[in-house]
């Protein structure tokens, strides 16, 4: 079991690198054809979870790549600061789109 959790040895580590951005990737599609298909309120609250599911997706790739140093950069100048970012825009992103939920479903509780 040890083994299966190393981080430098388990097949998981590479396995999960690509399997979370091919899950967000199709979240974000189905958010998309979603958005697509209604207006308003609704389609203002599936467009920041589509934003989201996308960001998640943008950072989960480069998150796959590491530290990016086959690419020119360095431990100093990675990719794991583009990473971050991609995190920190999906954080916020989906904090709006919890608080156009929240006033979505206040909306309709005062109809």
């Amino acid at each position: 079991m040890a083994d299966i959790l190393n981080y430098d040895t388990s097949i998981l580590n590479p396995a999960l690198k690509i399997i979370i951005p091919l899950i967000f990737l199709v979240v974000a599609y189905f958010y998309y054809d979603v958005r697509n298909k209604y207006d308003g309120k609704v389609k203002s609250l599936v467009t920041g979870l589509f934003y989201f599911a996308l960001f998640v997706f943008i950072a989960s790739v480069f998150r796959y790549f590491g530290d990016g140093i086959e690419f020119g950069f360095t431990k100093e100048y990675s990719l794991k600061w583009l990473q971050s970012l991609g995190y920190l825009i999906a954080s916020i992103v989906f904090l709006l789109a919890g608080k156009r939920l929240f006033t979505l479903l206040e909306d309709e509780k005062n109809v």
